[in-house]
C-alpha cells in the first residue's frame, strides 16, 4: 500500500506542477534514528524469523526497540507537513502491537478481502504479525481492512496505516510543490 501511495504522490505532484528536484532538499532531523529503527525491525525479521519461536517477550522487545528509536527520530520533525498524521498512525499501530504481545493482529478476511492460505500460514511464524484472535485488544486499530489494488496478492492494513499513508501523501505533495520547509527558509534569508 505504501509503495502505491508514494508513487501516487509523485505522479500527482508532477502532474499538478510539482518538481521532483525538490526531494533533494530533504533534511530530516535525527534521520539516522529513523533508519536505525527500520534496520532493527527488518534485521530481526531477516535473522530470526522462522528460526525462533515468535514469543511475546521477543516480539515485544523488538517492537519496543523499533518504535522507541522511530519516535525519537520523528519527534523533532513533527512540525513538517504530514508528519503529525504519519506519527499518529505509527503510534496507533504501536499501541495495538504492544497490547497484543508485540505483533500486529491481522484479520485474514479483512473486510471483503481474504488473504491467501500461504499468507495466513506465514503469520504463524512472523515476528511482526499474527492472526487476529477473539480476545484481541484494540481490534478496531488492528489490520482489519483488505487491499488488492494493482497487486496479485491481497494484503491488510489498519487505521494507523491509513493515517501514515495520508501523511506521506501530504508530505510528498507539499515538498514537490513548495520545497522542503528548511530550504524555503534558507531561500528567504538569501
Amino acid at each position: 500500500m505504501f509503495r502505491f501511495v508514494v508513487v501516487l504522490s509523485l505522479v500527482l505532484g508532477v502532474l499538478t506542477g510539482g518538481k521532483l528536484s525538490r526531494l533533494g532538499e530533504l533534511k530530516l532531523e535525527r534521520f539516522g534514528w529513523i533508519l536505525a529503527s527500520f534496520a532493527v525491525k527488518f534485521g530481526s525479521v531477516l535473522l530470526l524469523q522462522g528460526k525462533v519461536e515468535p514469543s511475546p517477550a521477543l516480539c515485544t522487545a523488538i517492537s519496543l526497540a523499533t518504535y522507541l528509536m522511530l519516535f525519537y527520530g520523528l519527534y523533532p520533525n513533527l512540525k513538517l507537513p504530514g508528519f503529525a498524521p504519519m506519527t499518529l498512525g505509527m503510534f496507533l499501530n504501536f499501541l495495538v502491537i504492544i497490547v497484543n504481545g508485540g505483533r500486529m493482529p491481522v484479520d485474514p478476511n479483512g473486510i471483503g478481502m481474504s488473504l491467501l492460505e500461504s499468507q495466513v500460514q506465514d503469520l504463524g511464524v512472523s515476528l511482526t504479525h499474527q492472526v487476529i484472535s477473539d480476545d484481541v485488544r484494540l481490534r478496531p486499530f488492528a489490520d482489519i481492512f483488505g487491499w488488492k489494488f494493482l497487486s496479485k496478492t491481497p494484503t491488510t492494513f489498519s487505521v494507523g496505516d491509513i493515517l501514515m499513508a495520508a501523511g506521506v501523501l501530504w508530505f510528498i505533495l507539499h515538498t514537490l510543490h513548495r520545497g522542503f520547509p528548511e530550504a524555503q527558509k534558507d531561500a528567504r534569508i538569501s
